[in-house]
C-alpha cells in the first residue's frame, strides 16, 4: 500500500482537471478513498493509515496470539507455602517486629519450647471449636511455638498473641524494656505447674547469680548482698570492645566523701570500695548493650551509635574466678535495630543452631539464611557519610556492630537446639487440642490455597472465552465488496481492541462536516468496516451519530474543496504578478490604492472570503430547499439521522448531480463574479466575518481613504483586477480620488498643538534649568524659606520637559495630596535618618515657584523654613502648620504595614561559628531595616566576600584617579541621584519566600530546606536581636521583606540522627508499657 502522504494526494488528484459542476459519484467515491482495495487481516505489519479498509495493526495482535496467563498468575499462592527445611515467619502487625525478634529467639531455645510444649491449660477442651483461642499467656506462646515448628505457612499471624498482651501494634516499644517484664511474666505464669516441671525452666536457662562486695578501708571487712540476674546490662558509652563493657560493669567504685560506707565494725562511716563479683552464669547468658539511654531533660530515651566490637567464643572464666576454658559461650544470636533513634526503625534477629550450623536472619515474614558460617550483619551497618564514628579494625574472631543491642551466649556443650528427629519427638509433647489447632490451621491454608488455584482457572477460561469472542467480532469488521458498510474511528477500535470492557462510548458527532455529515478531511481518522459487524461491536456504546452508507458521503463539501483546488491553481499565476509588482512603484492616473497589510495577506484573505461566501452560499440554497418542499416533507423528515440519509438522498438540497441546479447560481464560475459587487447580496455584516477585511486597512475611522500613505501603496490597473475577482465588495480607491478631509484637518490642529507644547516646554527648561537638572537644590536651613511640592507633580513635570512636549503639559500643582483632612501639613519635608528628604516631597527656592506659577496654576501654597531658637535647637516652621495628630497616625500605621505581606523574599545569611560572642549569634554587621544593602553597611557586609574584594581590587586604580572637582560635582547633585534600593546578595546568603503570618518554627523548616541546618541547631537573629518563641509570627517578630536575617548553626550532636527527636511531636514524657498486661498484677 502506497505511503499515507501518496494517498491523500491521489484522493484530490483529479479536482486539478474537474469543474466543480461535473463531480461523479466516482469522484465522490475517491475523495473518501472508497476507491481503494481493502487489505487483508494479517497482510500489514503497519496500519494504512491513508486506507480506511485497513484494520490491520490496531491492537489485535494480543487477541491473536496465545493467551498470556501471566496476568492471572501476578500472585502466585505457592509462594506462601513453607518451603521444606526452612522456618516459619512472624508477620509484622505494623511496629511488632521487636516482639517477632524475642519470640523467634526463644523458640529457637529447645528447652524452653520443651517446657511450654509441656504445660497444660487449664479445662482445655480435647475438641476445639472453631474460634477457639487460648486465654493465658503460656497458652499463645504454645500455640505460636506450635505453629512455628509444624505450619505449612510461610509465616504466621500473632495477632491474638498481641491482643492478649494489650500491646498497641502500631507503636513501637523499649525490645529490651519488652524482654525483662515478658520473661517476668513466662516465670510467674509457669510456676502454677510445679507437677510437670517446668515451674523452673526461665531460671534454669536464663537467671545467674551475683553479689556487691562492699569492703572497707579501714577495717577490711567486707559486707556482701546477693542478687539474681537474668540479663547482663552492660553500659557501652565510651566503649568499643565488650570485653571494656564487662569490666566497667564489674570496676571497683570508691566510696568516699559524701558518699562513704557505714561500716558496721568500725560503727562509723570509713572510705570503701564497691564492686559486683559474679558467682554464677546461667546456660544462656543474655547480655543487652544500654543503647538506649533516658534523657531527663526531654524525659525521652535516645539512641547510642557507636560501634562494638564481641567475640564468637566469650570466655567468662576470669570473671567467675576459675580456671581458663572452664566457662566458654558461643555466640548464637544478636538482635540489631536499624534506625536512627529509639522511636523509630526496624527489628531484626540474627540466630543460629550451634557452631557449626550456619546462621539465619528473621526478618519477619521473611528468613534468609546465610552464606557459608559466617554472621553478616548487613546493610545495616554501613557507615553513613555525616558520621564521624568509625568502625575501626575488626579482630579475627569477632564482630563489630553499631546497631546491635541484645547479644546471646550459650554455654559450651549445652543443647539448645536438638536434631530434626528430636524435634519431631517434641510433637508428642503438645496438648491434643494445639495439635488439633495446628491441623485445622494447616487445613485452612490448603482450602485457601485451592479456591485461589481454582478462581485463577476460572478467569483464564473467561479470558480464553473472551479471546474468542473479540476475534469474530474484529474479523466480522472487514469490509466486502457489495455489503452495507459503516465508518468508526480509528482511535475508538483501537481502545476497545485493548480493553473492551472500558471502551468508552462511540462519538461521531465530532467527524460531522457543517452540512451534518461526513467531512471527508477526517476519513484519514476513520475505518470503513462492515455495518452488520460494526452494529455487533458498538451495540452495548450507545453511539451518538451512526455514519452508514453513501448517505453520509457530504457532496457539498467534495464540490468546495474542488473550487479551492481551482482557486489555488489561479493563485498561483496571481501571485507571480502580484510578486513582480511588489518590486516597482508606480504613479499613474491609472493605478489603484491597496493597503499594504492586505497586499502582503492577500491569499490568506482571498480563501478566508471563498468559506465565508460558500457557507452563505450552502445556507441559501438549503433555504431554498426547504421552502419548494415545505409542502410534501414533515418537520420530522428535515431531522432525520445521518444514517437514514441513504434512503432518500434527494431531500439534502443538490447533494448529487441532479440538483446542480440549485448550486448554480453560486457555483457560475471559479471566482466570484465582479458582477456581484452591485447585487447587493453580500450582507452588511461581512466587516465582522475575519479580523482583516481586504483593503479595509487604507480606511480612517471615519470610513474614508486615510491620509497617511504610509499603510498603502500604489499597484497598476491590470493587477488590481485579478485581485477584484477575489474580494468583488473591497474598498476601491484610484490614484486621484480625495482623502478625507475630516483627518487633514484634525492632523493639521494636532502639529499647531504639538508646536504650542514643544515651545512651552523649551521656555521653562531654559528658566527652570536647575530644577530640571537637579543642580544647586535647596537645603533646610536656619532663615532660608523654601517652596515644598509634591514628588509625584515633579515627576510629571520632568516627563514633559524630557519628552519635548510630545505628551500634555502639567496644568497644575497640585499639594492638596501634602495635606490632612484638617488642612495641615501631613507630609513636612523632614529629613530621614541620611540626610535624605522623604521621598513624596521636594523643596523649591521662591523664585522657582514664581516660574512654576506663571506657566500653571496651584491649589495650595506650603512653606517651609527652619528657626533657631535662643538655645541654639533648631524647629521647623511651616504654612499651613504641622498637624502632629494625623501626622503621628500616618507613622504608626506605615510603621505597622512594614510588617504584614504575603509572599515576599528576605535574604537568610549564614555566618561562621566562631563569630558567635557569648550566647545567641553576634550582630557582625548592621543591617539596615528593610534589608538595604547600600552604604557603609554594605561596605561592611562586603568587606567579607572574597567576589567583592577581588572585584575592588581591580578598581582600585581608576577610584584613584577621581579628582576633587568630580568628587564637589557628585556631592552638588548628590541630592537628587538616590542610592540603589536594590539589594545586594553576599556570599552565603539565600533568598526565602515568606508572608508575616508565617511562623518562627515554619521559618526554620524553609532554611533547613535551603541549608541543610535542623531547627533546633539554627540561632537566628535579626539587627543584633535574637529570634525565639518559635510560635510567634514574623510580623510579632518584626521581619520585613528584605530583611537580612543572620543564622549561626550549632556543632552537630554526637547522635547521629538526633533530627528523629524533633519529628517525633511528642512533648510528655513517654509511658512505656503502662496499662498493658505486661504490668498487670
Amino acid at each position: 500500500m502506497p505511503p499515507k502522504l501518496q494517498l491523500d494526494k491521489a484522493a484530490w488528484q483529479w479536482a486539478d482537471t474537474t469543474d466543480p459542476h461535473n463531480v461523479t459519484q466516482d469522484h465522490v467515491n475517491m475523495a473518501y478513498r472508497l476507491n481503494l482495495k481493502p487489505c487483508s487481516q494479517g497482510t500489514c505489519k503497519r496500519n494504512c493509515r491513508g486506507n480506511p479498509f485497513c484494520l490491520n495493526a490496531l491492537g489485535e495482535k494480543s487477541w491473536f496470539a496465545k493467551l498470556d496467563e501471566r496476568r492471572w498468575h501476578d500472585f502466585d499462592p505457592q509462594t506462601e507455602r513453607r518451603d521444606k527445611g526452612s522456618y516459619v515467619g512472624l508477620k509484622n502487625l505494623g511496629a511488632t517486629c521487636y516482639v517477632n525478634t524475642f519470640l523467634q529467639l526463644w523458640f529457637h531455645n529447645l528447652p524452653v519450647r520443651r517446657a511450654l510444649y509441656q504445660w497444660r491449660e487449664t479445662h482445655m477442651p480435647d475438641v476445639l471449636s472453631d474460634d477457639w483461642t487460648p486465654s493465658t499467656i503460656c497458652g499463645h506462646l504454645q500455640v505460636i511455638f506450635a505453629l512455628l515448628q509444624y505450619s505449612i505457612r510461610r509465616y504466621i499471624d500473632p495477632s491474638s498473641f498481641i491482643n492478649h498482651l494489650g500491646l498497641d501494634a502500631g507503636q513501637q516499644q523499649d525490645a529490651q524494656e519488652f524482654s525483662k517484664l515478658f520473661l517476668s511474666l513466662l516465670e510467674d505464669a509457669m510456676s502454677a505447674q510445679a507437677p510437670h516441671g517446668s515451674s523452673n525452666i526461665v531460671q534454669e536457662q536464663f537467671r545467674g547469680e551475683y553479689c556487691y562486695v562492699t569492703r572497707c578501708k579501714n577495717c577490711g571487712n567486707e559486707s556482701r548482698t546477693g542478687s539474681m540476674f537474668y540479663e547482663l546490662d552492660l553500659n557501652i558509652k565510651g566503649h568499643k570492645l565488650l570485653k571494656e563493657c564487662i569490666e566497667d560493669f564489674l570496676k571497683e567504685e570508691k566510696l568516699e566523701g559524701e558518699n562513704q560506707y557505714m561500716c558496721e565494725s568500725c560503727e562509723s562511716k570509713q572510705n570503701a570500695t564497691r564492686a559486683i563479683h559474679l558467682q554464677s552464669l546461667p546456660p544462656v547468658l543474655n547480655i543487652q548493650l544500654l543503647r538506649f539511654v533516658f534523657d531527663k531533660h526531654t524525659g525521652h530515651k535516645k539512641k547510642i551509635n557507636s560501634f562494638v566490637q564481641f567475640p564468637e567464643a566469650l570466655d567468662m572464666s576470669r570473671y567467675l574466678r576459675k580456671p581458663e576454658n572452664t566457662a566458654v559461650y558461643d555466640l548464637t544470636a544478636v538482635l540489631i535495630h536499624r534506625g536512627p533513634s529509639a522511636y523509630s526503625g526496624h527489628y531484626v534477629a540474627h540466630i543460629r543452631k550451634g557452631q557449626q550450623h550456619p546462621w539465619y536472619k528473621f526478618n519477619d515474614e521473611d528468613i534468609e539464611e546465610m552464606k557459608g558460617r559466617n554472621l553478616h550483619l548487613g546493610s545495616e551497618e554501613e557507615i553513613q557519610e555525616n558520621s564521624k564514628e568509625k568502625k575501626g579494625r575488626v579482630a579475627k574472631g569477632c564482630h563489630s556492630s553499631k546497631n546491635a543491642y541484645m547479644l546471646v551466649y550459650t554455654r559450651q556443650g549445652t543443647l539448645t537446639e536438638a536434631p530434626q528427629e528430636v524435634c519431631s519427638s517434641l510433637e508428642g509433647l503438645l496438648p491434643p487440642g494445639v495439635q488439633q489447632y495446628v491441623l485445622r490451621d494447616n487445613d485452612k491454608f490448603e482450602d485457601w490455597i485451592t479456591d485461589l488455584i481454582a478462581a485463577r482457572e476460572n478467569k483464564i477460561l473467561s479470558g480464553k472465552f473472551e479471546q474468542e469472542e473479540v476475534k469474530e467480532k474484529y474479523l466480522s469488521l472487514f469490509y466486502e465488496s457489495g455489503c452495507d458498510y459503516e465508518w468508526l474511528s480509528i482511535d475508538w477500535i483501537s481502545k476497545w481492541l485493548a480493553d473492551p470492557a472500558k471502551v468508552p462510548k462511540v462519538k461521531n458527532q465530532q467527524y460531522l462536516c457543517q452540512h451534518q455529515k461526513l467531512d471527508p478531511d477526517v476519513v484519514p481518522k476513520l475505518k470503513c468496516v462492515r455495518s452488520q459487524g460494526a452494529a455487533r461491536v458498538i451495540e452495548k456504546h450507545k453511539p451518538d451519530v451512526r455514519l452508514q452508507g453513501e448517505g453520509t458521503l457530504c457532496w457539498k463539501c467534495v464540490r468546495n474543496r474542488c473550487r479551492v483546488t481551482r482557486m489555488k491553481q489561479q493563485m498561483v499565476s496571481d501571485e507571480k504578478a502580484v510578486n513582480v509588482v511588489s518590486k516597482f512603484t508606480y504613479d499613474s492616473e491609472l493605478c489603484y490604492w491597496v493597503g499594504r497589510s492586505s497586499l502582503r495577506s492577500w491569499k490568506k484573505l482571498a480563501l478566508s472570503t471563498f468559506h465565508q461566501d460558500s457557507q452563505q452560499v450552502t445556507h441559501q440554497v438549503t433555504d431554498e430547499g426547504e421552502e419548494e418542499d415545505g409542502d410534501e416533507q414533515s418537520d420530522e423528515a428535515k431531522e432525520k439521522p445521518v444514517d437514514e440519509a441513504k434512503d432518500k438522498p434527494s431531500d439534502e438540497g443538490g447533494d448529487k448531480p441532479g440538483d446542480e441546479a440549485k448550486d448554480k447560481p453560486g457555483d457560475e464560475q471559479q471566482k466570484p463574479s465582479p458582477d456581484k459587487e452591485d447585487s447587493g447580496e453580500q450582507d452588511d455584516d461581512d466587516d465582522q466575518k475575519c479580523e482583516l477585511q481586504f483593503n479595509t486597512d487604507l480606511l480612517c475611522d471615519h470610513g474614508c481613504l486615510n491620509p497617511d500613505k504610509s499603510c498603502r501603496r500604489l499597484i497598476p490597473e491590470e493587477i488590481w483586477q485579478r485581485l477584484k475577482t477575489y474580494f468583488p465588495t473591497c474598498p476601491q480607491y484610484r490614484r486621484d480620488d480625495a482623502v478625507c478631509e475630516k483627518c487633514l484637518q484634525l492632523t493639521a490642529e494636532e502639529e499647531h498643538t504639538k508646536g504650542l507644547y514643544r515651545q512651552s516646554a523649551l521656555t521653562q527648561k531654559s528658566v527652570l534649568a536647575d530644577l530640571f537638572a537637579g543642580r544647586n537644590r535647596p537645603k533646610l536651613d536656619v532663615s532660608m524659606q523654601t517652596n515644598v511640592v509634591s514628588a509625584a507633580f515633579m515627576e510629571e513635570w520632568r516627563k514633559f520637559i524630557k519628552d519635548n512636549g510630545r505628551r500634555e503639559p502639567v496644568t497644575s500643582i497640585t499639594n492638596s495630596v501634602l495635606l490632612c483632612e484638617h488642612g495641615g501639613l501631613l507630609y513636612p519635608p523632614t529629613c530621614n535618618g541620611h540626610g535624605e528628604l522623604q521621598d513624596c516631597v521636594c523643596l523649591l527656592w521662591p523664585s522657582e515657584w514664581v516660574m512654576l506659577t506663571q506657566h500653571m496654576g496651584f491649589d495650595v501654597e506650603i512653606t517651609a523654613v527652619q528657626l533657631e531658637e535662643a538655645d541654639g535647637s533648631r524647629s521647623l516652621v511651616t504654612l499651613p502648620e504641622i498637624c502632629q495628630d494625623c501626622l503621628s497616625l500616618r507613622l504608626a500605621t506605615e510603621e505597622s504595614n512594614r510588617f504584614i505581606f504575603k509572599d515576599c523574599v528576605v535574604y537568610v545569611r549564614k555566618i561562621a561559628p566562631e563569630k558567635k560572642n557569648g550566647v545567641g549569634p553576634a550582630p557582625v554587621e548592621k543591617i539596615m531595616p528593610g534589608g538595604l544593602g547600600n552604604g557603609e553597611n554594605s561596605n561592611m557586609e562586603r568587606a567579607e566576600d572574597p567576589d567583592y574584594l577581588q572585584s575592588q581590587a581591580k578598581k582600585k586604580k581608576l577610584d584613584e584617579e577621581l579628582t576633587m572637582e568630580k568628587m564637589v560635582r557628585m556631592e552638588e547633585v548628590g541630592s537628587l541621584r538616590r542610592k540603589s534600593q536594590r539589594h545586594r546578595k553576599t556570599r552565603g546568603e539565600k533568598e526565602v519566600l515568606v508572608s508575616s503570618d508565617l511562623t518562627l518554627k515554619d521559618l526554620k523548616i524553609k532554611i533547613m530546606k535551603q541549608f541543610s541546618v535542623p531547627p533546633f541547631d539554627q540561632n537566628l537573629s535579626l539587627d543584633g536581636v535574637n529570634l525565639s518563641d518559635d510560635s510567634r509570627t514574623l510580623q510579632d517578630l518584626k521581619v520585613s521583606p528584605g530583611a537580612v536575617i543572620l543564622l549561626q548553626a550549632d556543632e552537630p550532636s554526637e547522635e547521629a540522627y538526633p533530627i528523629e527527636e524533633i519529628y517525633r511531636g511528642s512533648s510528655k514524657p513517654e509511658r512505656g508499657f503502662q496499662g498493658t498486661n505486661l504490668l498487670s498484677t
